[in-house]
């Protein structure tokens, strides 16, 4: 597992508050004295699989709850106030300290207590804010009910039972909206440890979901534009310390109550109001001249990245075997990927989406350039041949030369699930036998497409720490 070292250590003034690189040192401002705390961090060198995971790099910030054992001050409701609760500590590097986290000058600084006490803290990152920025499903009415640290710790029998809770974290529908959710938790005390330090280990508490495709011998060419996954866990709420239990680096609750949904990646133009990245993705292809073996099996979850999603542990859609198939409307809790994909034979005949779409399923249209790049999504309007570049069909689409407007559907996989924090889970999709089935939101839900029944599919695991076959789960995901 990927290892974040923090340590606390004396500090004698407030440092400045503007930001730095790791490479622009701020100027020296340190004198040693032992009532002033911050962090100083070393992380192990692991690669990273996208933009949001965190490494040394890139953890700028992170909040920090203490609670002092040895000091108790009861709050109204009777519970043990924190010490200080969801302090910023923010990334500072200078020439003689190197990289260190102090609190944030906009909060004050944090010191150690003068009567001293055994002190416990929590960590996290990112913040509470972080995490819901952008999250559609928050702008409803119960929004409120997200992101809000839980305090039940308590005294028994003279003795400080911290209970402590992130309570509901919710994971963005949207997979390149995720987040990378680390914490850590250890215990100080002043008198020992103001010079040498108390260390704080981060641990991955997501698990990250990578899915790569490839195909062989086929009688049909595949063009891909999306993928999902169906049902894994995505609100759940996250226990730093239990009263009821021996203390641990903290879990999900996962009490029963948990919420499942889908999440997904559609593959995407440049907006006009961003320059990076320069371009947007591209359609990719499996044919005979590309991703035609296992060896050239490659991602398809375009700029999105792998999913962040809370650990899940989930028996995979029986498609058409589900006994609750018939039911109007259908809806399953079982696990299953769908891939967004256009099937055509080697004469260029369009095999899927099905011409005319006879099962009103849902289709995406895209307007693509000649090299595969997405210029944008577009919506169809009420006349045939008609597009716009909004939902609400307010901007028309007009092809320029060299693009092509091409349609896409929904073809969805079984698969189990059994996914722990703080592991990779890459599954590799093999087309070389079949097209996938009927999505779950479809009309027609498990219905095998175009007549083909099977799709392989296989499962590593990586660390961040990879997931190992047969341990957790089997990576070869055969497509129906």
């Amino acid at each position: 597992m990927k290892i974040i070292k923090v340590t606390y250590f004396a500090l004698v003034a407030v440092l400045s508050a503007s930001s730095c690189s790791k490479e622009e040192a701020e100027p020296d401002g340190y004198s040693w004295m032992r009532d002033k705390i911050y962090f100083k961090t070393s992380l192990s060198d692991v690669a990273p699989s996208r933009a949001e995971d965190m490494t040394l790099d890139n953890l700028e910030s992170f909040q920090v709850t203490c609670f002092n054992t040895g000091d108790i001050k009861t709050n109204a409701a009777g519970f043990i106030s924190p010490y200080f609760e969801d302090a910023t500590f923010i990334r500072r590097v200078t020439p003689s300290a190197g990289v260190t986290y102090v609190s944030s000058p906009d909060e004050g600084p944090r010191d150690w207590p003068e009567g001293g006490g055994l002190l416990k803290f929590f960590a996290f990152s990112p913040s509470r804010a972080v995490m819901a920025t952008d999250n559609s499903y928050l702008s409803d009415s119960n929004s409120y009910k997200y992101f809000n640290l839980i305090n039940s710790t308590t005294e028994i029998n003279s003795t400080t039972a911290v209970d402590y809770r992130l309570g509901i974290v919710r994971v963005n529908n949207d997979i390149s909206r995720q987040f990378d959710f680390v914490t850590a938790e250890a215990s100080g005390e002043r008198w020992k440890d103001f010079n040498n330090g108390v260390e704080l280990a981060f641990s991955h508490q997501m698990s990250q979901v990578e899915l790569k495709a490839w195909g062989s011998g086929m009688a049909y060419n595949f063009e891909i534009a999306g993928v999902r996954l169906g049902n894994p866990v995505v609100e759940d709420t996250f226990v730093f310390s239990d009263a009821t239990s021996a203390a641990s680096s903290g879990c999900w609750m996962n009490a029963g109550d948990v919420v499942k949904d889908k999440v997904e990646y559609l593959y995407r133009g440049v907006p006009a109001s961003e320059t990076v990245p320069a371009s947007g993705d591209r359609i990719f292809n499996i044919n005979h001249s590309e991703h035609n073996s296992l060896a050239s099996a490659a991602s398809i979850m375009g700029l999105g990245g792998c999913a962040m999603v809370i650990p899940t542990s989930s028996p995979k859609w029986e498609g058409l075997a589900d006994p609750d198939i018939a039911t109007i409307p259908y809806t399953t809790d079982k696990m299953y990927f769908s891939i967004l994909l256009r099937v055509t034979d080697l004469s260029g005949y369009k095999i899927y989406p099905y011409p005319d779409n006879p099962y009103n399923m849902i289709v995406i249209y895209y307007a693509v350039d000649h090299s595969g790049e997405i210029i944008t999504r577009l919506y169809p309007g009420e006349t045939e041949g008609s597009f716009f570049t909004d939902p609400y069909r307010q901007k028309p689409y007009i092809a320029a030369e060299g693009e092509e407007i091409k349609d896409f559907g929904w073809a969805a996989v079984p698969v189990d699930a059994d996914w722990n924090a703080g592991k990779r889970y890459v599954y590799t999709l093999n087309y070389s036998d079949g097209i996938g089935l009927h999505d779950p939101d479809d009309p027609e839900p498990g219905k095998p497409i175009g007549g083909k029944s099977t799709i392989s599919w296989g499962v590593s695991v990586d660390r961040w720490e990879y997931a190992s076959k047969n341990e957790d789960y089997d990576p070869d995901v055969v497509v129906p």
